[in-house]
């Protein structure tokens, strides 16, 4: 039944056809059925932030209720959340609520609760992560992130900063830039398919100011044992700065256990949140470093241009208004994560692509990504000479993957089933056999 829209005052009128609020003069009234019908509603010790478990262990919701609240999959198999994650259910009612407010009471949005977002996504973030919330700031993308961390570590002369051959572009970039040009950079290549810790450990020295690498590799989707370099940097007094976009979401992550410096990430990959928004964890040890750039966001005192005053969290990191739609968007996504466990979906991850890998063996494809468990996650990355018609000829038949020239990619995530991963092994097979 078409919703009945009344004039001019704007009570009981939607943006969509699905109501998920109402105004009464002022105040917005949200029916909780419509928002949170299936969404079973527990309370941790994060300050009243809603979730059904802790990080680490089993919650509520298994991968079958997780994929239920999937539009997307009801059509087709969604196997790139390593590039963008498909919107929930969860994450569409928050941004019908948030648009509502936009349109119809965006003083008070303003004034009075353009924070509480803000505020819950953060909480949920360093919940999932095993961090502290004042460790964390909000920034636009885990390319931002790297770069504020950059800003934080000191060029010293003769020190070098190592990579390995697969570290992300945009860790590699801002130690290109004038100031820190006078750092000697390391590149660690691969060997037996993987980077090897031992050849990592060769290349540090006393020198080292920093180690930048990516916890799962985006071309290969190799694994780092973060704890791991961790120790070996720390060992030598250099900083370890982790691209954590292809894990962050995909797998259970202690932050303070791993003991990193600096991890950067984006919601809108396995995090299942919304690009424009992504997070800087910065360890309590480095929270006294000074940004190169401040705005009214950065200071304790806000606005008061005679009185500056950084915070002492890593908000000080942060210079104006967050993305609230993309926060919006975001927040349903980590308690989604957090009401499934990420142990759950970790194992559920690494199932899928154990079983992805084999199948793909199976049928001759030049997979990249090591088999053992250890060194991969959810990015199964292979060299494939035809990748761009491979992706098309899948595209149009429901299954959704990734490919950049010959690199081909599939990504799948606790909302996947092995049925997906079969629907593309069988295209697979119908392309292959199409192509001889």
């Amino acid at each position: 039944m078409p919703l009945r829209l009344p004039a001019p005052r704007p009570e009981g009128v939607f943006l969509s056809a699905i109501p998920c609020c109402s105004f009464r003069g002022r105040a917005p009234t949200w029916p909780q059925a419509q928002v949170d019908r299936d969404r079973p509603v527990l309370y941790s010790q994060c300050n009243n932030v809603p979730v059904a478990a802790t990080a680490e262990h089993g919650g509520s919701m298994s991968p079958e209720e997780v994929r239920a609240l999937f539009p997307v999959l009801r059509e087709r198999a969604y196997l790139f959340s390593g590039g963008i994650a498909p919107a929930n259910t969860r994450a569409l009612n928050a941004l019908r609520k948030h648009m509502d407010y936009v349109t119809y009471d965006p003083g008070r949005l303003y004034a009075q609760d353009r924070g509480t977002d803000f505020v819950a996504v953060r909480r949920l973030f360093a919940l999932l992560m095993g961090a502290d919330p004042e460790e964390v700031a909000i920034v636009a993308s885990t390319s931002e992130g790297t770069n504020i961390a950059v800003d934080l570590i000191e060029p010293t002369p003769g020190g070098n900063v190592v990579f390995d051959e697969w570290s992300y572009a945009s860790t590699v970039y801002p130690f290109l830039l004038p100031a820190r040009q006078n750092l000697e950079r390391r590149y660690v290549p691969p060997r037996g398919g993987i980077i090897q810790l031992e050849d990592m450990a060769k290349a540090i020295d006393d020198n080292t100011v920093a180690v930048g690498v990516s916890h799962v590799t985006p071309g290969q989707g190799f694994r780092q044992d973060i704890a791991a370099l961790a120790r070996i940097a720390h060992a030598h007094g250099a900083l370890l700065l982790v691209d954590g976009a292809q894990s962050a979401g995909a797998m259970r992550i202690n932050l303070h256990e791993l003991d990193v410096d600096f991890f950067s990430c984006c919601a809108m990959k396995w995090l299942l949140g919304a690009a424009g928004v992504g997070f800087l964890y910065v360890a309590r040890r480095h929270l006294g470093r000074v940004p190169t750039r401040a705005g009214y966001a950065s200071n304790r005192k806000g606005f008061d241009i005679h009185d500056f005053e950084l915070h002492d969290t890593a908000e000080r990191f942060q210079l104006g208004m967050p993305n609230l739609m993309g926060l919006a968007f975001t927040r349903p996504g980590l308690e989604i994560l957090l009401e499934t466990g990420m142990d759950a979906v970790e194992r559920h991850v690494l199932d899928l692509s154990g079983y992805c890998i084999a199948g793909m063996l199976d049928r001759g494809v030049k997979v990249l990504t090591p088999l053992p468990p250890e060194h991969r996650l959810g990015v199964i990355a292979a060299e494939v000479d035809n990748a761009r018609q491979l992706w098309q000829f899948l595209y149009d038949r429901g299954v959704d993957t990734y490919c950049h020239d010959r690199l081909f990619r599939v990504d799948p995530h606790v909302f996947n089933n092995r049925e997906d991963i079969d629907r593309f092994l069988e295209l697979l097979s119908e392309f292959q056999r199409q192509e001889r």
